[in-house]
């Protein structure tokens, strides 16, 4: 028998999704914006530290004069430590440590951009390392997801995270936006992490994984950060000899992140979350805060990754819907709408037991008239902030 219900109400529904997002939701798309899992062939960078399909660059842009390191961490990222392999469909971010060391200009290459150079500020520099990032940033808001093995050895810092280049540091810019979607560190500070830290890498043994947003708030440090730790995980820990999945989900008023599938933290202070297009990287480092304990790491390792991919939210927002017949919601484009409404005056609208329907919607859901769910139906309604 049919379940039948009538509905003659406006649903105003904010619903937290606490778990990773369901792709078969419509209103995402049925494919990524950005995928890439590494399987085509001859296919890797040059010394212009660029690949062919121009997805990627094997610099850091902006995050130093040379473009290739920060003071913090004493890598310098090199496009010969990036390589593809078609046979296995991975990328792998190579690091090692220089026995010759510290590195001095003119041992590693530069990206050929006007005004870069070597920055002889910064001459700690014991490891290379490998790192890609987009070329521009291409993402306001999405879905963001990697799978990925990392690296096992103190010092190691690898991270998968979304930046503008272009973000000052400066007190009087409300506008500095990071978004850490994971960041792992094994013993390179002494004091445990927690929410608020303004310095959120001083981190435990034996290691510990991070999510996080750095934003300006004004105040008188440069930026604020928030940031948490992996709650402990079902299995009680992450087996680091397995491969894992590590995701966000940044939206205008919310992010949320998850590891293997399980939420694992969230944030909703909409004046805090980035609002501008960033760059989506992943990169090996080795954080110089562990050499300074006299104890610096001389091996090399790998972090590899399967795949990265994206899907961004179709949005819609300022137009309203309505839906006045079966046909018009079997054929519905799926989208965040301003306002959705049912209203079919000659016949009763029926979601059957097969589908399964999700409406996003900035202001209300409205139903008149007849429409009718059926028993084993999954239909839902989220209230969506949409972007300014």
């Amino acid at each position: 028998m049919k379940k039948f219900i009538l509905f003659n109400a406006i649903l105003l529904l904010n619903m937290n999704m606490m778990s990773q997002i369901d792709l078969n939701d419509k209103n995402w798309g049925s494919e990524p914006v950005f995928y890439d899992n590494f399987d085509e062939t001859n296919r890797q960078f040059d010394n212009t530290f660029q690949e062919p399909l121009g997805k990627w660059i094997s610099y850091s842009k902006g995050a130093w004069p040379s473009g290739v390191t920060k003071p913090s961490t004493n890598q310098v990222y090199q496009w010969w430590n990036c390589s593809f392999n078609s046979n296995n469909e991975t990328i792998k971010l190579h690091c090692l440590y220089e026995p010759n060391s510290p590195l001095q200009c003119g041992s590693y290459d530069i990206a050929p951009l006007q005004g870069w150079h070597c920055d002889y500020s910064h001459q700690d520099l014991y490891y290379y390392s490998g790192i890609i990032e987009t070329p521009t940033p291409l993402f306001r808001y999405g879905y963001f997801e990697i799978r990925c093995q990392l690296p096992v050895h103190k010092g190691a810092f690898p991270a998968f995270w979304l930046w503008d280049a272009k973000n000052s540091n400066q007190s009087n810019d409300p506008h500095y936006e990071e978004i850490d979607i994971f960041e792992f560190s094994w013993n390179i500070g002494e004091s445990p992490n927690w929410i608020g830290n303004p310095n959120p890498h001083g981190l435990p043994d034996p290691y510990t994984f991070t999510t996080g947003i750095y934003f300006n708030d004004n105040s008188p440090t440069p930026y604020t950060s928030y940031a948490r730790n992996f709650p402990t995980l079902p299995d009680g820990s992450l087996d680091l000899s397995n491969w894992h999945v590590f995701s966000c989900e940044w939206m205008p008023d919310y992010v949320r992140w998850y590891c293997d599938g399980i939420l694992v933290n969230e944030f909703y202070e909409s004046y805090h979350i980035p609002h501008r297009p960033l760059t989506l990287k992943t990169n090996y480092a080795v954080d110089g805060k562990y050499k300074y304990n006299n104890n610096i790491w001389t091996g090399s390792g790998d972090m590899i990754v399967d795949y990265i991919k994206v899907y961004q939210l179709n949005w819609d927002c300022d137009n309203d819907e309505t839906i006045n017949s079966q046909y018009e919601l079997d054929n519905f484009v799926f989208a965040v709408k301003k306002t959705v409404l049912i209203d079919s005056p000659y016949e009763s609208i029926t979601v059957d037991n097969s589908k399964k329907i999700t409406f996003r919607i900035a202001d209300s859901f409205t139903v008149t008239g007849e429409f009718q769910v059926d028993s084993g139906a999954e239909f839902t309604v989220i209230r969506q902030s949409c972007p300014e």
